[in-house]
């Protein structure tokens, strides 16, 4: 199929969302396209933005073992920059969490030691002002968020993985199992391994028994990492009309000015 409106309807709402829930992709392709091969349809947009460097990743939440279709960049940032509509002192809290999630044993960082971050920063941040942002990075799935605790979300993965690299290159971890890079992750108190949840849990279903180490085959205890997806309601069915586009920009143009 030749690439037209259709297509960029489906990347549109990509855009918009940052990272879209893999279920709502599935239903807006079957709406446009009438069939749910939806790797086609992304191959097909891949293929339009491969000159342009940008490129739309398939990610899964480590947390929730959910899939996101995530509009990114192929050449890594090695800085952590955003837009400017984020204030300096914004960025730099936005840093220390990143470090203190990576730098963890357990892959997370609660919300009241984020908040008191503040007083660490060069730049004035209020608490208030914090916790709005804070907010603001997990609806755009740059961070997720469960009870009190701050994960990395899945735009930070797709995206920043390069500066995470470069910057944490000795507090990183590799999954047992898929050998990609990770941060929230089930540990083996035998070995030592790490395992993304989700490919654990996929690992245990694959083998029809009790969940085990890959590595040392070690059996590891329940958790309940799967309840999390039950936890967390899919977004609103995605719309694409242009007015929505605009409304957004309205809302980030408020937010530079407030600033």
């Amino acid at each position: 199929m030749v690439y037209g409106n259709k297509h960029k309807a489906v990347l549109q709402a990509i855009i918009h969302e940052g990272a879209l829930h893999e279920d709502n992709g599935k239903d807006l392709i079957i709406r446009l396209f009438d069939h749910n091969n939806t790797a086609k349809v992304l191959s097909e947009i891949n293929a339009q933005l491969r000159p342009l460097y940008m490129t739309i990743k398939c990610m899964t939440c480590e947390v929730t073992g959910q899939l996101y279709w995530v509009f990114a960049s192929t050449v890594q940032d090695k800085s952590a920059s955003f837009h400017p509509e984020f204030s300096q002192a914004e960025l730099a809290l936005l840093r220390s969490v990143y470090s203190e999630i990576v730098t963890s044993s357990n892959g997370y960082v609660s919300s009241t030691f984020c908040l008191n971050l503040c007083s660490s920063l060069n730049l004035r941040l209020s608490k208030a002002e914090a916790d709005e942002f804070l907010h603001e990075m997990v609806t755009r799935k740059w961070l997720y968020s469960k009870d009190g605790k701050y994960y990395m979300g899945v735009r930070s993965i797709a995206e920043l993985l390069q500066y995470f690299k470069d910057t944490y290159e000795n507090n990183l971890q590799i999954c047992t199992l898929c050998k990609q890079e990770l941060f929230y992750s089930e540990k083996c108190s035998t070995c030592d391994a790490a395992t993304h949840v989700y490919c654990l849990e996929n690992y245990a279903r694959n083998h029809g028994g009790p969940t085990e180490c890959p590595n040392c085959h070690h059996p590891i205890p329940g958790n309940d990492s799967s309840n999390d997806a039950k936890d967390v309601e899919c977004a609103p069915q995605v719309e694409t009309d242009v007015e929505m586009t605009q409304s957004s920009q309205s809302k980030r143009s408020k937010r530079r000015h407030k600033n």
